[in-house]
């Protein structure tokens, strides 16, 4: 019923059963959510009249920000449904499946579909099953960095262009475009396939980002990080992920190195900080060379 109710955008990946709201009680309603009335909600507004039922039903959906109803359980549209809902520009749904079943999947579903996105110049890779995201400027070494860590039994999941998610206040996922996923361009070879030249086994659609790795070039006058004490952060959709500069020089292995720092952030992970622990011990030592003497 209301086909074209089917034009209206949702927006929040939030849902509502509007139990209170067939009581009476509106103060606060989320009329921009779409509605979901179960067994409990469908038996209550059975017991109302049938004028109520149509007034409470065409107060809640004839909201601006209405976007649609679904029955689960396979319910049928009761008389007064059907007479507020044919005068309404909403869409009356239904679906097999149970209430709470329904709800966790369509809020799944949701939140993958109006999650923040953005699109990032870069390459992700899954390295010791940690996703990690390669960014630094153009022909810097990137994708021979993938390439080499592809060699070296690492995941593929985007080169050039990841599209990156945030799936909540703490997480972001990496995944390539459709009609690049799979391929790296390597300069003087040319577009490959890395499924299909290292097997699927070397490929991952998505992946959580957990470490940021920038590659620049190295400058002699510059001072890079040596003991590693120093946390870095790089913000992305407003969620900061750990960071780690490597400079690129002649005779870098860069996929020894990127190893190595997803090694060591998988360590920081577990609550094992290498930097921080040598630290700690050698300020001990001092202090109680300082209080010998």
């Amino acid at each position: 019923m209301g086909d074209a109710g089917l034009n209206r955008k949702i927006a929040t990946f939030d849902v509502n059963r509007p139990g209170l709201a067939f009581s009476g009680f509106f103060r606060n309603f989320p009329y921009e959510r779409i509605q979901i009335i179960g067994m409990s909600e469908y038996l209550y507004l059975e017991n109302l009249s049938y004028d109520n039922q149509v007034k409470v039903l065409y107060k809640i959906f004839s909201h601006e920000t209405a976007v649609c109803c679904i029955l689960t359980r396979g319910l049928k549209p009761n008389s007064a449904m059907i007479k507020a809902f044919s005068g309404l520009d909403v869409s009356l749904l239904k679906t097999e499946l149970g209430t709470s079943l329904f709800i966790g999947d369509l809020i799944y579903y949701l939140y993958e579909k109006l999650a923040p996105s953005t699109k990032i110049h870069g390459v992700m890779t899954s390295i010791y099953d940690l996703g990690v995201l390669i960014i630094g400027k153009s022909a810097i070494g990137k994708s021979e960095c993938a390439l080499e860590l592809l060699k070296r039994g690492h995941k593929l999941v985007a080169d050039d262009v990841v599209a990156v998610k945030r799936h909540s206040e703490r997480a972001l996922s990496g995944s390539g475009l459709k009609t690049m996923k799979h391929l790296i361009e390597v300069r003087g070879i040319g577009i490959i396939n890395a499924k299909d030249i290292f097997g699927i086994r070397s490929i991952l659609d998505k992946a959580y980002i957990e470490l940021v790795v920038k590659l620049e070039t190295w400058e002699l006058k510059k001072e890079y990080e040596r003991l590693g004490v120093n946390e870095y952060y790089s913000e992305l959709l407003g969620v900061k992920i750990p960071e780690v500069t490597i400079p690129v020089g002649p005779g870098r292995n860069l996929a020894v190195l990127i190893e190595t720092a997803s090694l060591n952030q998988r360590l920081k992970n577990s609550g094992c900080f290498t930097a921080k622990d040598l630290s700690y011990k050698l300020k001990k030592e001092i202090n109680n060379e300082y209080n010998k003497s």
